[in-house]
């Protein structure tokens, strides 16, 4: 939401903010007395916003007027974020944030990048963003089971919306809970020796790199393994985008981008979709001499200006 509205923020920042880990969220979400988060995003950026707690009280809470709040917002141009408890397929309970980017009579559209409800709950399987949802199905899943033992809530931006939006996006997620991560590094002696990116607000930087069979301890990069590194490309607007992924390894002390990684992938993704894209760098880093370096992904468009961007810092020893 911050980032439609031109405000870059990472989001181990707002996490390290609320001392927030890997398996945590804004503790007070559910207080309405609580207004800390919205006075940290007004503070950092300048931007009115609007948290509403729903299922507090039974009686104040109604279907019709949860929807309601979503057209209006997205009339006006800007997205609204809904944070849910709900229970999954196998009937354990759960909690999750998605966006509401778009609506018609027949689907509300959901942004949700790590599918925790689109995929996982709705069964909406191979797509994250803008996410065609039936109303019938959104209320009767999500929104009438709102109560005061499970309780939702809603941020809305109160500003208008800016003349123009995103034209894409690039990023990585943390899967290392399930074994597998979109930055890796495996020993070429020991393929069990995996370190597996994970992303932690009480961190310093914001994540670690962690063992793939041990995630509450670090792993130290060693110039003997194979990094991998996949991300995913978005493009957030109606019409289709040609777009280019330059990643690259540079050395924070000299400034120097290493030859060896640098790589440029050619895309066309079509409206409202996201293609994930992986490069494997098999011998690499056994050619690069101990030290600290930066992984960047830049995302450009077709007249090769820069939509988006990442960087993680790494140490190899």
């Amino acid at each position: 939401m911050l980032s439609y509205n031109n405000i870059r923020i990472q989001p181990w920042e707002i996490a390290s903010h609320f001392n927030s880990g890997h398996h945590e969220t804004f503790k007070n979400q559910y207080n309405i007395f609580d207004h800390s988060l919205e006075r940290y995003i007004e503070q950092y950026s300048s931007l009115k916003i609007k948290r509403t707690i729903w299922g507090f009280n039974v009686r104040d809470f109604d279907t019709d007027k949860f929807n309601e709040l979503i057209k209006d917002n997205i009339d006006r141009g800007q997205p609204v974020l809904m944070a849910f408890q709900y229970e999954d397929t196998d009937s354990t309970r759960q909690a999750h944030a998605i966006i509401a980017v778009g609506y018609d009579k027949e689907h509300i559209y959901l942004s949700d990048p790590s599918g925790a409800i689109t995929e996982d709950l709705l069964q909406i399987k191979g797509r994250y963003v803008a996410v065609p949802v039936s109303w019938d199905e959104f209320n009767e899943k999500l929104v009438k089971n709102i109560k005061p033992s499970n309780m939702a809530f809603t941020i809305e931006i109160l500003h208008d919306a800016p003349p123009t939006g995103p034209e894409g996006s690039i990023y990585i997620t943390d899967h290392s809970n399930y074994g597998f991560s979109c930055l890796s590094f495996t020993n070429r002696n020991d393929p069990t020796d995996i370190g597996l990116l994970r992303f932690d607000g009480r961190n310093e930087k914001g994540y670690d790199i962690v063992k793939k069979h041990d995630i509450s301890t670090q792993r130290a990069l060693t110039s003997n393994d194979r990094m991998s590194v996949y991300y995913t490309i978005s493009n957030p607007t109606s019409t289709q985008k040609e777009y280019t992924v330059i990643s690259s390894v540079i050395n924070r002390d000299t400034g120097e981008t290493l030859e060896a990684f640098a790589h440029r992938t050619d895309i066309i993704i079509n409206p409202y979709k996201n293609v994930p894209r992986g490069i494997n760098y098999s011998n690499q880093l056994e050619n690069v001499s101990p030290g600290e370096y930066t992984i960047k992904l830049t995302l450009k468009s077709e007249n090769t200006e820069t939509v988006d961007s990442i960087t993680l810092d790494m140490n190899i020893y």
